[in-house]
């Protein structure tokens, strides 16, 4: 087995570079070493160095099982990469951190020859991380123990507002219990100072309409009567109800007032940590123009880091134009001092061309004296979903006022147009009755009567359509018999059928077997409605069956024909008012309300109506009720 020479010539890689390099022999003894790696370990010469270490693993790792578990990852993968360790100095025994890369050497054989690597200092980055958890840490357990009250509130979209978390600090605080505080949303108001309560209400009531943050400071009367300055800050948060959330502290301030200066910069930093909870963050150095951003921020718009070169015009220019003034407007507000903090919503443009609405806040960390912005960070949360919500919700308010100011016109228009309407007919019936003039004329009569029953049972069914509609309508439900109404709703249709040749079926079951929960008057109607329909839209020598089932909770009455049926097109159409699907270019009579008022009347007594049906092969109806079990 022949090893690598123990100095390659030339060597001015190994020498030059500004990191530690070595080669050592399996069992810790070392056989270059470059100048850095020498210098690293309080050596002049790489020959002083080298004949001060023997042993690598016990003289240089201050673990001196750490060598052997690097051996062991060298000998299992080949190399090892930016593997952290703890050293001292072979000249005096002082401690750093390290990061060593290494490989092996073998020969044809595979067996172990040298070993290669490279050492870098990183104390320093090591002690920085280390100071900086232990800082986080810190300020975890400060945040836990703040001294006062923190609470949460939720604010419904009605306004009506409620505690949903206070702290037991209230106790100290106000002489209340979190649980009197939970239970009674005013309780801490009515504690305030009567000359700060107008102030802190309307600046608390302005706050939750804006979705801005509080910060400012009254006076309370505790339950003991002792008067007490208290410290507010409060922030809107997301919340995971409808309406909105915020929270806040309430701290003790009577004491120390400038004090809590200090504490306040705290309690900011705690709410900065409530307020980024977005999808995105930045921090802008005002001072030298450069802003960083945050990877969530980034992919929220799809970029990626070579998009954003640092400079904050980067993400205005992504702004829509129309909403951009009016950003910019609100954080020269807040740069001010105008406002506590920054609070924008805007639209942003996309990587791949969409505009999507975020929700941008921020606050100014650090002010020169004169009271200048030099530092401000934030966050962006998308709030798309939101904003297309509010878009739909308004959508729908202008749709239900249109069809609710629809239905006012037409019931107002049909209860004028029914007294007129009766008129006509009852002194057209009266004509009719005392037979006057010739036949001609008794047929105009005739007509008259027939048109205006055909109009006033319109009137009619628009005025029930639009009781339905406006919740008007009078149902008064009971028990009825299903095959006895439907017999009478045959023989008051089977003139109809005879003209039409149409054959009714029966095939219900007898009285008394079928009892639902119904309307009878509206159930008459609808059975009407079906039997007129399925009589009138059949082909001439068909059949119009009737049968019933039961499923153990409803009744269900099912009407079928053996007409031309309909399409999945005629189908979706079926139930719109004033929809025929044709029939109105047909000999056919008919308002196509009927439907559209049958099946509003089947839901108005808790049932349901379905239809089932094909081109050539007829349609059937399906009406489920409620059964009543005796």
């Amino acid at each position: 087995m022949t090893l690598p020479p123990e100095r390659d010539e030339p060597s001015s890689l190994f020498d030059l570079l500004p990191i530690g390099a070595y080669r050592s022999r399996p069992e810790g003894t070392l056989i270059r070493a470059n100048p850095a790696f020498v210098r690293m370990n309080g050596y002049a010469t790489e020959a002083e160095f080298l004949a001060a270490v023997r042993d690598l693993g016990r003289q240089w790792y201050v673990d001196p099982a750490r060598r052997a578990e690097l051996l062991a990852l060298l000998e299992r993968d080949g190399q090892i990469r930016g593997t952290l360790s703890e050293v001292q100095r072979v000249a005096d025994g002082q401690r750093q951190w390290v990061s060593e890369n290494a490989h092996v050497l073998r020969d044809a054989e595979g067996r172990l020859l040298c070993i290669e690597g490279t050492v870098e200092d990183v104390t320093d980055r090591v002690l920085a991380a280390r100071a900086l958890e232990a800082s986080e840490r810190r300020l975890r357990e400060i945040t836990a123990q703040v001294p006062g009250v923190v609470y949460r509130m939720h604010i419904a979209p009605d306004g009506t507002r409620r505690f949903t978390y206070v702290s037991e600090g209230v106790r100290a605080l106000y002489g209340v219990t979190p649980a009197q505080v939970l239970a009674d949303v005013e309780l801490l108001r009515r504690h305030d100072h009567p000359d700060d309560h107008v102030r802190v209400a309307t600046l608390s009531a302005a706050a939750r309409a804006a979705g801005t943050t509080v910060n400012t400071e009254f006076r309370i009367v505790a339950a003991d009567g002792t008067l007490k300055w208290v410290q507010l800050a409060s922030s809107p948060v997301p919340s995971d109800e409808p309406g909105s959330a915020r929270v806040g502290v309430l701290v003790d301030v009577t004491a120390r007032r400038d004090a809590e200066r200090r504490l306040q910069e705290r309690d900011e930093r705690w709410t900065l940590a409530l307020d980024s909870l977005g999808d995105g963050r930045w921090e802008v150095d005002l001072v030298n123009g450069r802003e960083v951003v945050s990877a969530g921020l980034l992919q929220m718009y799809g970029l990626d880091p070579a998009d954003h070169d640092g400079r904050p015009e980067a993400l205005d220019a992504l702004t829509h134009p129309d909403d951009r003034e009016r950003m910019e407007a609100d954080r020269e507000r807040h740069y001010a001092g105008l406002t506590p903090v920054y609070v924008n919503e805007h639209r942003m443009r996309c990587r791949d061309g969409r505009w999507k609405w975020v929700l941008s806040r921020g606050i100014v960390i650090e002010r020169d004296a004169a009271g200048r912005p030099l530092r401000m960070m934030g966050t962006h949360t998308d709030i798309s979903e939101r904003k297309e919500a509010e878009g739909l919700r308004a959508e729908r308010d202008r749709g239900a006022a249109a069809q609710k100011a629809q239905s006012e016109f037409l019931s107002r228009v049909s209860h004028e147009l029914r007294t007129p309407l009766n008129a006509v007919i009852g002194f057209a019936q009266l004509l009719a009755m005392d037979k006057v003039g010739d036949e001609r004329q008794r047929q105009w009569v005739q007509t008259i009567i027939d048109s205006g029953s055909h109009l006033l049972a319109l009137v009619n069914d628009l005025l029930d359509l639009s009781s339905l509609q406006t919740g008007k309508l009078s149902i008064t439900l009971q028990a009825v018999d299903l095959p006895a109404l439907a017999r009478e709703a045959v023989q008051l249709q089977q003139a109809g059928a005879d003209e039409a040749g149409v054959q009714v079926v029966d095939r219900l079951p007898a009285p008394g077997q079928c009892i639902v929960q119904a309307d009878p008057t509206r159930l008459r109607q609808v059975l009407n409605n079906l039997l007129s329909n399925a009589i009138k839209y059949n082909r001439n020598g068909g059949q119009v069956t009737l049968e019933a089932e039961d499923d153990g909770v409803h009744h269900a009455f099912l009407i079928g024909d053996e007409g031309l049926g309909m399409d999945e097109a005629q189908l979706a159409r079926l139930f719109n008012p004033f929809e025929r699907l044709g029939a109105q270019h047909s000999t056919i009579a008919g308002t196509g309300l009927g439907l559209a008022l049958t099946r509003h009347l089947v839901e108005a007594m808790g049932g349901t109506i379905a239809v089932r049906s094909s081109p050539g092969r007829g349609t059937t109806f399906t009406v489920k009720l409620s059964a009543v079990r005796t």
